[in-house]
């Protein structure tokens, strides 16, 4: 990377070379992503001097620049390239008011080129949590928001190591209701970026927990009851308890619920809907230790097979935070091709000997198989404008997404059976099953989840 640092540094020298002050005095420095704003007359950068604008062939270089660190995949991997544009002509605004121009040309691209992982932490809402804070996946920790919490943290190391105080600082500070539940990831990201990698992380925890959690029913856990009560970022998704907690001391809880007119055939009524609900308890769902280790697995080991299960996960999270039963059909839908599917479009007969061949009993094989047509079926009704009968009778939506996960917990089992990590690996299972020359273990000796949980995880759900 010092051939691409010392010509990043020609670069900016030469942008700096036709820099002079500008009579803008609302320069928009995110504005120089868009070819338009850079290249106009009006386009200024911010300093701490006041704004500074570029000539025309200075923005070639500052394009140059752009274009040159793009290419090196260390810097996508931790910018956002669209962000990246206002960090560079402010750089080049520095670099242009500054003393030793070339050393701090340098300095200031060092941060850019070479850089440590980012820690980011932020409360979330709609978790419930109790007790010691827990260390997920490779760099992530969640608990309450306390010294233990803190602790935790520093743990991972880096950055989070060296800023304790300003941890500390940042938790004492929060001013949202308590209990407060955190979320702590060190990603390798920066900025804006930093932000989206460490909330993916978040919501990968959370997704693939729900989709693989298995008895929800006995466990409380409903699906389509809206998006309301989901775990999110705190601020931007409300803490439904807190909030309720709030306003009941007001006496302004009418917020909280709906309470529309409806004249009908029978007469008038004003029923109220209330869509609170209690928050998720990944603390104790994740006190079961195959579930825990199934969700570790997914989110430390990275591989094209394992990445199946977390695009699986957000389309069955978009299903279980539906609050319609064709969307959550869909969604549920979507999430079984995540599972199942292949990079070229394979057919639904291809799809359902799939799902079949996942059951290790050959002789319940057939009735897998109807199961999958069902599925299918509904899916594509629903994606093409039709209506599905069977969402409106019993639980058909819940046994889909059971369904889901049954099937993520099939592929878990594989990839633990026959040490599958690539998608030709996983291709080649479906052949070498369907001809004989490969067996699921019998149910004597059993496979991971079963022994574990007892069990196959199909339709084991009512409302």
């Amino acid at each position: 990377m010092e051939k691409v640092h010392n010509k990043a540094t020609e670069l900016v020298l030469a942008a700096v070379a036709t820099a002079e002050d500008s009579d803008n005095p609302r320069p928009w420095d995110y504005g120089w992503c868009s070819e338009s704003y850079r290249r106009s007359q009006a386009a200024a950068i911010s300093s701490p001097s006041g704004p500074v604008c570029l000539s025309i062939e200075g923005v070639e270089r500052l394009e140059e620049l752009h274009a040159l660190l793009a290419k090196q995949s260390q810097v996508r991997d931790r910018w956002s390239l669209e962000e990246l544009w206002g960090f560079l002509a402010t750089l080049t605004a520095f670099v242009y008011r500054a003393g030793t121009k070339e050393e701090t040309a340098r300095r200031l691209l060092a941060c850019i080129i070479y850089t440590e992982p980012s820690l980011v932490i932020f409360p979330v809402s709609n978790i419930a949590w109790s007790g010691e804070p827990v260390r997920v996946g490779k760099k992530n920790v969640i608990g309450l928001l306390d010294d233990k919490f803190i602790d935790a943290a520093q743990e991972l190391g880096g950055r989070a190591q060296a800023h304790r105080k300003r941890i500390a600082d940042y938790v004492s500070g929060l001013k949202h209701r308590e209990p407060r539940v955190g979320f702590a990831a060190l990603v390798p990201g920066q900025r804006g970026k930093a932000r989206k990698q460490a909330a993916r992380n978040f919501q990968a925890l959370v997704d693939l927990t729900m989709m693989l959690v298995t008895n929800k029913g006995d466990r409380n856990l409903w699906s389509l009851r809206g998006d309301t009560n989901r775990p999110g970022l705190r601020g931007i998704a409300l803490d439904r308890k807190a909030v309720e907690a709030s306003v009941r001391e007001s006496g302004d809880h009418v917020e909280l619920y709906s309470n529309p007119l409806v004249i009908d055939a029978i007469g008038n009524n004003g029923g109220i809907q209330w869509r609170g609900e209690d928050p998720i308890p990944l603390k104790e769902l994740l006190a079961e230790d195959p579930l825990h280790i199934a969700v570790e697995t997914c989110l430390t080991q990275e591989n094209s097979f394992l990445r199946r299960l977390h695009v699986a996960a957000r389309w069955f999270a978009e299903s279980y935070w539906a609050s319609a039963q064709d969307d959550g059909a869909l969604a549920a839908g979507v999430a079984l091709d995540a599972l199942l599917g292949s990079k070229s479009a394979l057919p639904g007969r291809a799809m359902k000997e799939r799902y079949a061949l996942l059951e290790p009993d050959a002789r319940a094989r057939s009735g897998r198989a109807k199961e999958y047509e069902e599925i299918y079926s509904a899916r594509s009704i629903v994606a093409h404008g039709g209506e599905v009968r069977k969402l409106s009778e019993g639980n058909f939506l819940r046994e889909m997404q059971n369904s889901v996960t049954w099937a993520a917990w099939r592929l878990l089992d594989a990839r633990a059976t026959f040490s599958i990590s690539t998608e030709k690996e996983f291709e080649s299972l479906f052949e070498e099953i369907r001809w004989g020359t490969r067996e699921w273990p019998s149910k004597g000796e059993g496979n991971s989840h079963e022994r574990s949980e007892g069990g196959q995880v199909g339709n084991d759900e009512s409302s």
